[in-house]
C-alpha cells in the first residue's frame, strides 16, 4: 500500500512548488505544503492524459517523461531572483519582496500585498489549522480501513486501467470489439501506478481516488489561506455530505477534477496586478489538465471564470484594463470546451435524447446532500453582500445551478450538447455546489480576513479595515463547522463493519486471485454487471461482458447470444462461441441458473463466488435445485420486514420470482420456515446451502436446517454457507436472533439504492440451495 503512495506523492512535489511559484510567489512554506501536492497532482494527471492523447502512453515513457519535469522543476526551483538585473517578471518582484530584497524596480500595489500577506500569515489562527490538518488526514482513514473502493464506478475505471496497461489503448479487448471514450487522466495514472507498484488495482484506486480527495482539501486550505481563510473553508467541506458521498460511490475522476478548481482560484481570487503572462500560461496548462480528468471540473471552472467576466462590469477601468488578459484567456479557455464538446463529443450522442436518471439536480438532491452548507452560505452571502468576493462567489453558484435546468428537459431529443451535458451533469448534486458553498462560507467565518467592497476602488487588502465580520459571527460559524466536519468523517468510520456494501464480495476477489493463477483456456461467461466486470481486470480472463463506460462504440459483442444460449442450455451455440467456464457472484443471479443445468459443474467456490465448467454431454450429479423463502410469511412474524434489496436496478432475471423485496430480520427472536422444500424425491443427504447478507456486526444468531445447526464463521457482508442435512421429503429453516439489531446511518439511503436512511444491523435473506451427496463446499 505504502509503495502505491510513494509513488503518487513524490513526483508531485517538485512540480507542484514549481507551478506555485508563479501562481503565487507571496506562499511561505506552510502555504507551500499546503498546496504543491494539489498542483503537483493535476499536472501529474494532465501530463499522463496529453501523454496518451497524444498515443505516446506507455509505463515507461511516462515515467521518463515525469523525471525530465521533475527534473526540469528542481531547476526552476533553484533559479535565483538577481538583484542586479534591470527588468523581473511579476512573480520575480513579488518573490523578492516577501524575502526583503530590495530590487531596482518596484510597485506600491506588490509593496502592499506583500504586507497583507505577512499579516494574514502571521495572524493564522494555530488551533483553527490544527483542526483543519485533522480534518484532511481523516479523509484518508478509509485507504487503511478498507482494502477495495464502495459503489460501483471504481469497476468500469479500474477495467479500463488494466486495459490501458496491458495494450496503451482503450479498444475493447476479445472477445467483443469497439473503443472506450474517456477522459484519460485518471485511468492511466491509475494504470500507472498498479504497473509500477505491483498493488492490486482495486487497493491502487482506492488510494488514488482519496489522495485526490485529500489534494483538494489541501488544495481549497492553501489557496484560500491567499485570503486570510484557509483553515475554516477546509471545516465548511465538512458541512456537506455531497462531495465525501461522491468518493464513497467511488466517482473519483469526477472528484479528481475539481482540482482544477484551485487553479481557478488562485488566478481569480487574487490581486490583479498579478493576472500576466506566465500566469496565464500556467493557468492555460493546468485547465488544460482539468479537462484531462473529466469533464465535470473543466465545467465548473469555465462557470467560475464565466462569473468573474459576468462581474467584470463593476471593476473601474483601469482594473478592467489591467484583468484584461484573464479575461481574455477565460473566453478562449471557455470557447475551446464548448468547441471540443460539439466536433468530438456531441455528434456520438445524435441519438440519445436528454438524461436526468437522478432528477433535477438543482432541487431535492441539492437540498438532501448540501442543505445545512446552504443555510450558512445563505447567511453568509447576506452577510457579505456588499463585498466583491462573495458576489463573484455568489454568481458563481447561480451559474452552476442555472446548469442543473438542463433536467428539466429530459426526453428532448436532438440536440446534442443538451444531451451531453445531461449525461455529464446526472449527479451534479454531488459534485457541483459543494465548493463555492465552502468557500463562500469560510471567507466569512474567518477572522483574518478582508473584503473588497463594491464601492472601493481598487484595494484588496487593507490592513487598517476592520475584520468585515464581528468575532462573535465567526466563533459561531466555526462551531458549527467543526462539529459538521467532525459528523462527516465519522460517518465514514461508520462504515467499516459493513462489507454487504461492497459491489464486488470477498469472495469474488479471491476467485479473481485463483484465476490469475489458473488461466482459462477458453472465453469466460460473466454477468453483465459490475461484480461480473470486476473479473476483466486482469487480461489473462477473457470475460464476455464489459463495463459501459463513458462513451462505449462496441463492434461486436458476444454478450448477448451468450446470455441466451446459457438460459436455454444451448450447448452448441456456446461453443460457437468459444465459451468454455462461467462465473457467478453470490450478489448476482447467474448460479440460479447455472445450478440446475446438468451442463455445467462447479469447479471451485470461494464464499459463494463459483467457477463453472462447461460440458458437452449432461450429468444429473452436477444439479442444483434452488429455493427461496415465502416472503408472505414473513409479514406474520414479528421482527420480520420486506425491504428493497438494494441491488434490484443491477439485476435482469429472476429465476426464483422473488421480486424487488428481500426478508429482512432484525429483531430478538425465532423466525421459521416449514416445508421451504416439500417434494418427494428430495430424500437422503443434501448439501444445504443459504445465501445472505449480514448487515453490519451483527453476529448475535443461529442458523438451523431440520435440526442441523450451521457451523461457520460470522462476518459482515455476502455470506454462503452449507452444512449436510438428512431429508425426508421436507426442509425447513429456521433463524434465531439472540439480540436486536443496531441504527447505522446507511448511506445508500441518500442514492436511492436503500429504502432506509437510519437503518438496523440484522439479516438478510436472499436464496436457499440443495445438491444432492456430502461435498460441502462453501
Amino acid at each position: 500500500m505504502w509503495e502505491a503512495v510513494l509513488v503518487i506523492l513524490l513526483p508531485t512535489i517538485a512540480p507542484g512548488l514549481a507551478l506555485l511559484r508563479i501562481l503565487d510567489a507571496s506562499a511561505d512554506i506552510f502555504r507551500k505544503a499546503l498546496l504543491c501536492f494539489p498542483l503537483g497532482l493535476l499536472a501529474l494527471y494532465g501530463i499522463s492524459g496529453l501523454l496518451f492523447v497524444s498515443q505516446w502512453w506507455s509505463v515507461t515513457n511516462l515515467t521518463v517523461l515525469i523525471l525530465f519535469v521533475n527534473a526540469f522543476s528542481i531547476a526552476f526551483l533553484f533559479r535565483k531572483v538577481h538583484v542586479e538585473r534591470s527588468t523581473y517578471t511579476q512573480w520575480q518582484k513579488m518573490e523578492a519582496a516577501i524575502h526583503g530584497i530590495v530590487l531596482s524596480e518596484t510597485e506600491p500595489e506588490i509593496e502592499q500585498e506583500v504586507a497583507a500577506q505577512q499579516w494574514f500569515q502571521a495572524n493564522r489562527n494555530p488551533i483553527l489549522q490544527i483542526a483543519a490538518g485533522c480534518f484532511c488526514l481523516l479523509t484518508l482513514v478509509p485507504i487503511l480501513m478498507f482494502d477495495r473502493p464502495f459503489g460501483v464506478d471504481w469497476i468500469g475505471f479500474s477495467t479500463l486501467a488494466s486495459n490501458v496497461g496491458d495494450t496503451g489503448s482503450f479498444d475493447v479487448q476479445s472477445p467483443n470489439s469497439g473503443i472506450w471514450t474517456y477522459p484519460p487522466a485518471f485511468p492511466t495514472v491509475l494504470a500507472w501506478v498498479t504497473q509500477l507498484t505491483g498493488a492490486p488495482i482495486e487497493q491502487a484506486i482506492l488510494i488514488l481516488g482519496h489522495l485526490s480527495l485529500f489534494a483538494i482539501l489541501l488544495g481549497i486550505w492553501g489557496s484560500m489561506d491567499r485570503l486570510g481563510a484557509g483553515g475554516s473553508s477546509v471545516l465548511a467541506m465538512g458541512s456537506s455530505f455531497a462531495l465525501f458521498a461522491k468518493v464513497f460511490d467511488s466517482g473519483y475522476p469526477t472528484v479528481a477534477s475539481q482540482l482544477g478548481l484551485i487553479v481557478g482560484l488562485l488566478i481569480v481570487l487574487r490581486p490583479i496586478q498579478h493576472s500576466l503572462r506566465y500566469h496565464i500560461i500556467a493557468f492555460v496548462f493546468l485547465s488544460v489538465c482539468a479537462v484531462l480528468i473529466h469533464p465535470t471540473g473543466a465545467i465548473y471552472l469555465a462557470a467560475l471564470l464565466l462569473a468573474s467576466i459576468l462581474n467584470r462590469e463593476r471593476l473601474s477601468d483601469d482594473e478592467k484594463a489591467q484583468r484584461k488578459p484573464i479575461f481574455l484567456t477565460s473566453i478562449i479557455i471557455i470557447s475551446s470546451m464548448f468547441v471540443i464538446a460539439l466536433i468530438f463529443f456531441a455528434p456520438r450522442m445524435l441519438s440519445e435524447p436528454v438524461f436526468a436518471e437522478y432528477g433535477w439536480q438543482g432541487g431535492k438532491p441539492m437540498l438532501m446532500y448540501n442543505g445545512p452548507l446552504m443555510v450558512l452560505a445563505g447567511i453568509s452571502v447576506y452577510i457579505g453582500r456588499k463585498s466583491q468576493e462573495i458576489r463573484l462567489l455568489s454568481t458563481w453558484f447561480m451559474s452552476l445551478w442555472l446548469l442543473s435546468f438542463v433536467h428539466l428537459i429530459e426526453g428532448l431529443a436532438n440536440i446534442q450538447v443538451l444531451s451531453l451535458l445531461s449525461y455529464t451533469l446526472y449527479s451534479m448534486a454531488l459534485h457541483a455546489y459543494h465548493v463555492p458553498l465552502a468557500i463562500v462560507v469560510g471567507l466569512l467565518a474567518s477572522r483574518s480576513t478582508s473584503f473588497t467592497t463594491v464601492d472601493d476602488d481598487s484595494s484588496w487588502f487593507g490592513l487598517e479595515m476592520d475584520p468585515f465580520i464581528r468575532p462573535i459571527y465567526s466563533t459561531v460559524f466555526l462551531v458549527v463547522l467543526m462539529i459538521g466536519a467532525i459528523m462527516s468523517v465519522g460517518l465514514l468510520v461508520n462504515l467499516s463493519n459493513h462489507d454487504e456494501l461492497h459491489a464486488v464480495t470477498q469472495g469474488d476477489m479471491e476467485l479473481r486471485e485463483y484465476l490469475e493463477t489458473h488461466p482459462p483456456d477458453k472465453f469466460v461467461y460473466t454477468e453483465n454487471i459490475h461484480w461480473g466486470h470486476s473479473y476483466a481486470f486482469e487480461s489473462e480472463i477473457k470475460t464476455s461482458s464489459i463495463p459501459t463506460l463513458g462513451l462505449l462504440t462496441l463492434e461486436d459483442s458476444i454478450q448477448a447470444k451468450a446470455t441466451s444460449a446459457l438460459r436455454i442450455d444451448d450447448v452448441q451455440t456456446l461453443r460457437q462461441l468459444n465459451i468454455g467456464y462461467a462465473i457467478s457472484s453470490p450478489i448476482g443471479t447467474a448460479a440460479l441458473i447455472l445450478g440446475p443445468s446438468p451442463y455445467w459443474s462447479m469447479e471451485q467456490s470461494y464464499q459463494g463466488a463459483r467457477y463453472w465448467k462447461l460440458w458437452d454431454e449432461p450429468s444429473p450429479s452436477r444439479v442444483f435445485s434452488n429455493a427461496a423463502l415465502n416472503s408472505t410469511e414473513c409479514g406474520e412474524k414479528k421482527g420480520c420486514t420486506l425491504e428493497l434489496d438494494p441491488w434490484r436496478n443491477h439485476r435482469f432475471y429472476d429465476p426464483l420470482d422473488r421480486g424487488e423485496q428481500r426478508i429482512i430480520l432484525q429483531q430478538k427472536g425465532i423466525y421459521a420456515w416449514e416445508d421451504v422444500v416439500n417434494e418427494a424425491e428430495f430424500v437422503g443427504m443434501y448439501n444445504v446451502c443459504i445465501t445472505y447478507e449480514q448487515i453490519g456486526d451483527f453476529e448475535s444468531y443461529e442458523i438451523i436446517a431440520n435440526t442441523q445447526p450451521f457451523t461457520f464463521e460470522k462476518k459482515a457482508g455476502w455470506n454462503h454457507q452449507c452444512v449436510n442435512v438428512q431429508l425426508n421429503q421436507t426442509l425447513d429453516i429456521s433463524f434465531e436472533l439472540n439480540d436486536d439489531g443496531t441504527s447505522w446511518i446507511n448511506p445508500l439511503g441518500f442514492s436511492g439504492r436503500s429504502s432506509e436512511i437510519v437503518d438496523s444491523t440484522g439479516l438478510r435473506i436472499h436464496h436457499i440451495e440443495l445438491k444432492r451427496g456430502i461435498d460441502a463446499k462453501a
